[in-house]
């Protein structure tokens, strides 16, 4: 199977996986916020922001190193799971330490108890750690998305039955374990894998100098993303951050079904084309198909807010509604370098990577210092203001790296941006001044329905050539009924165009 239909089946599998495995978290968000209090949100989300930073260093750096190779080698792959297996021991024991200083200093003993309990999930998470590397290695999205949707929806059911029985804080707590000890129970019964009882000085070191860079830039990418919550959390308090974090929970959700499948094949897809122009060629490619969702489906959400949160979480978490929308207009800069670290750790240019990151935490960090104070929904502005104002480093970096200019990544999400953002303006007047007295819920299904009409609508009568170029992409892989139909539209908006528009070329 050649590179370009891997990365389709793989993306595909994935988003279906994401999708479901998103949808079932999603609504056991939405339902277990309406049985717990924001403080029980709160508690569990700094907590949380620890585990997960600290996840990210331990597990990515040494499977990535292996994912990146050429051949599998199961003397690397062993090495690399011992030094998976003592980083996650080591990670956890510093993780229970901080949260006993934290519970000390807050003078909350359950805070303390619910760090200790979680960090447990880094070493069963670090037991699967090389498995799963082995499969996005082997392009074996199937089984992964599998394995996610499967612990999703039993985690899923466990947790809400701990919240009905009045467990509180600890129905999340609980939640998070069960998801984490499924996976690692599916992945390493099915993955046809096991360490030997072997380690490689030589191939620790090579997948250390692999690594070094990508720890560092892995804990600012990690960083990067929570540094807002970890700044809320230490003063604001955990109401605050249980506000901040059902805000951000819709626009996780819709990134992860969107973006994130494609996203997770891409350093994959990369590391088999060892070369900067055609890595640069498949980047523009990627970011150019993921604007087509990713606009859309963030301006929208900005529209629709105060509604979505209301139906969704219940009128108790209505000032996360303005979280909401503040953190959606991130979605040009995001858009732009979802597939800047991928690409260029493919390549072995993991010294930029880190540059990259640094730039982008350091800035971060001093916008979410200087917006804290006027409370959570500053906060989630000056996120997305940052992310507008690094956007140019970032870029800048990726010319270096791939040779893709800024210019060349503007135009390649020109079309939906412009068409996703009079969308936005279309949707807000129709919500708040032709709709006004209608009912939540019909509003919601409402305004989604316009939106989607007048995006494709734009999309279709001003965006014609970034249209077929995505439609020319994808209907070769079309199931026969849906590739007659994508094929009709290509002849139509070609003849209704100047001039006929090329693919978008081969991985």
């Amino acid at each position: 199977m050649s590179i370009k239909k891997q990365i389709l089946s793989s993306s595909l599998w994935s988003i279906t996986g994401t999708g479901a495995t998103m949808l079932s978290s999603f609504v056991v968000f939405a339902l277990m916020a309406r049985l717990l209090r924001p403080i029980d949100f709160g508690v569990v989300a700094f907590a949380a922001l620890f585990i997960d930073i600290t996840r990210g260093l331990m597990c990515g750096p040494f499977s990535e190193a292996l994912i990146q190779r050429k051949q599998w080698d199961d003397t690397t792959a062993s090495t690399g799971f011992w030094m998976n297996l003592a980083s996650a021991i080591v990670s956890a024991g510093a993780v229970a330490a901080i949260g006993s200083s934290c519970a000390y200093a807050y003078g909350s003993a359950t805070l303390g108890d619910v760090f200790i309990v979680l960090s447990a999930s880094l070493v069963i998470d670090a037991l699967r750690g090389v498995h799963e590397a082995k499969l996005q290695r082997d392009f074996g999205y199937r089984l992964l998305a599998m394995r996610a949707v499967v612990a999703s929806v039993i985690s899923g059911v466990a947790g809400i039955l701990m919240a009905l029985a009045g467990f509180g804080v600890w129905a999340l707590v609980g939640n998070r374990l069960v998801a984490s000890v499924l996976q690692t129970i599916i992945i390493t019964r099915t993955v046809p894998w096991f360490p030997k009882f072997v380690f490689s000085r030589a191939e620790s070191a090579a997948l250390f100098n692999f690594g070094a860079n990508m720890v560092g830039a892995r804990l600012l990418g990690q960083l990067n993303v929570k540094v807002a919550e970890l700044v809320i959390g230490f003063m604001l308090g955990p109401v605050s951050l249980g506000l901040f974090r059902v805000g951000s929970r819709a626009l996780t959700f819709l990134t992860a079904v969107a973006v994130t499948p494609i996203q997770n094949t891409a350093f994959s897809a990369f590391s088999r084309l060892h070369d900067a122009r055609a890595v640069g060629q498949a980047y523009l490619r990627m970011t150019r198909a993921t604007a087509l969702v990713s606009f859309p489906v963030f301006l929208g959400a900005a529209s629709i807010a105060p509604d979505f949160v209301a139906v969704c979480f219940g009128s108790r978490w209505k000032d996360s509604a303005p979280i909401m929308a503040a953190l959606a207009f991130v979605v040009t800069p995001a858009t732009l370098l979802y597939y800047s670290q991928p690409a260029l750790a493919s390549l072995g240019r993991t010294r930029l990577v880190l540059a990259q990151n640094f730039g982008v935490c350091l800035l971060n960090a001093l916008a979410a210092l200087a917006t804290v104070s006027f409370g959570p929904v500053a906060v989630a502005a000056g996120q997305s203001a940052r992310a507008y104002i690094t956007a140019p480093f970032a870029l800048s970096i990726v010319r270096r790296g791939i040779g893709v200019s800024i210019m060349d990544s503007l135009r390649s999400i020109a079309a939906p941006a412009s068409a996703a953002a009079a969308m936005m303006v279309a949707v807000t007047i129709m919500r708040v001044y032709v709709l006004e007295d209608t009912p939540v819920p019909l509003r919601l299904v409402m305004c989604v329905a316009l939106g989607a009409i007048v995006y494709s609508g734009l999309l279709l009568l001003f965006g014609r050539g970034y249209t077929v170029g995505i439609l020319l992409e994808l209907a070769p892989h079309l199931p026969p009924v849906a590739r007659r139909w994508a094929n009709k539209l290509i002849a139509w908006l070609q003849n209704s165009a100047s001039r006929p528009v090329a693919g978008l070329g081969e991985l």
